[in-house]
This record gives structure tokens, sequence and C-alpha cells, in this order.
């Protein structure tokens, strides 16, 4: 496939980039506005309806617009936070332009020389070893986290059998504390 798309013109291999770009961001923004709905319908509806969420929400619709552009140039990030931006409700009138401007910035690195150095890593031994390397550190790491959230949810669990509580006294860990509140 990628022997088709290099023998394309430049403005058609950057169109093809633009549109994926385009496709991806937008994939995981909807994908956050469907979590969000389907948190409002659940235990956690109250926490979208706080003061604070809402005050975070609406910063994060007036500030967090840079953010979004700024992810195209980022590897490992770009998905999290055009997921976050689906969750907070970023208005459509500011994803949809920052989204657009940030995948013309990674069509034009893709098209540039990001496939030309894709393509080297991937071809070559010393690429082909750490790539490996890369993906066993990754499923290393993934396997660590799993095992030490499994441990704290076990500790979670003895503590509200022994009837402990959590330290602000309240059952919601999103909750404000005490002083927040006033």
């Amino acid at each position: 496939m990628m022997d088709r798309i290099n023998e394309l013109p430049y403005a058609w291999v950057f169109l093809f980039f633009w549109c994926g770009g385009m496709a991806r961001s937008n994939m995981f923004y909807w994908i956050g506005r469907g979590v969000a709905a389907g948190t409002a319908r659940s235990r956690w509806a109250a926490m979208l309806d706080h003061p604070l969420y809402a005050t975070a929400q609406a910063w994060t619709a007036r500030w967090g617009v840079l953010a979004i552009p700024m992810s195209f140039l980022t590897v490992g990030l770009q998905s999290f936070i055009q997921l976050s931006a689906g969750v907070a409700r970023m208005p459509l009138r500011h994803y949809i332009p920052a989204t657009a401007v940030g995948a013309v910035a990674w069509a034009t690195i893709y098209t540039t020389v990001g496939m030309a150095v894709l393509g080297a890593w991937f071809s070559s031994p010393t690429g082909r070893v750490a790539s490996v390397a890369i993906l066993a550190a990754f499923a290393t790491s993934v396997v660590l986290q799993h095992r030490r959230l499994k441990q704290s949810r076990l500790i979670r669990a003895g503590a509200r059998a022994a009837g402990e509580h959590s330290p602000s006294g309240s059952e919601a860990p999103w909750a404000p504390s005490e002083h927040m509140r006033s």
C-alpha cells in the first residue's frame, strides 16, 4: 500500500494523511462524547452536575482548544487529548478548526519526512530489534499496571469490609474536601 501512496503526487499524499488525521481525531472525540453520555446515566451523574466540574469544563472549552493542534505533534498522547476533548464536550465550533489545523501539521510531517523515517526504522535490523524491545517494554508496563490496579482494589475492598472510610469522610472520591465547599 505504501508503494501506491508514494507514487501519488504530493498534494494527494498530503490529502490522504490529512483525511487520516481528521478521521482518527474525530473518532476519539466522539468516543469521548459517548463516554460522557454514558456517564450521565450512571451513578457518577452527580459528578457531571457538580459546580467544580462545570468550571473545569468551561475552562477546557475556552483554553483547552490549544491542546488539540499541539497534540498532533506528540506520540502516544494525541488520542488521549482528543478523547478528553470529547469527554469535556468541547464545542464543535472550537474543536473542528483546531483539529483541522493539527491535521495539517500531522499531514505535513508524514508527507515530507515521517514515512521515510518510519520506512528506514523498520527496514534496518537495529530498528526491528528496537521495535521488539519497545513492544516488550510496553507489554511489561501494561502487566505491571494491571497488577498494581488489582492490588489497590483488593486493599480498598479490605478497608471497606473493615468499616474504614476515605480520609475526607466522603464516599465519593471526586467530592471536594470540606475547605473547598465554602
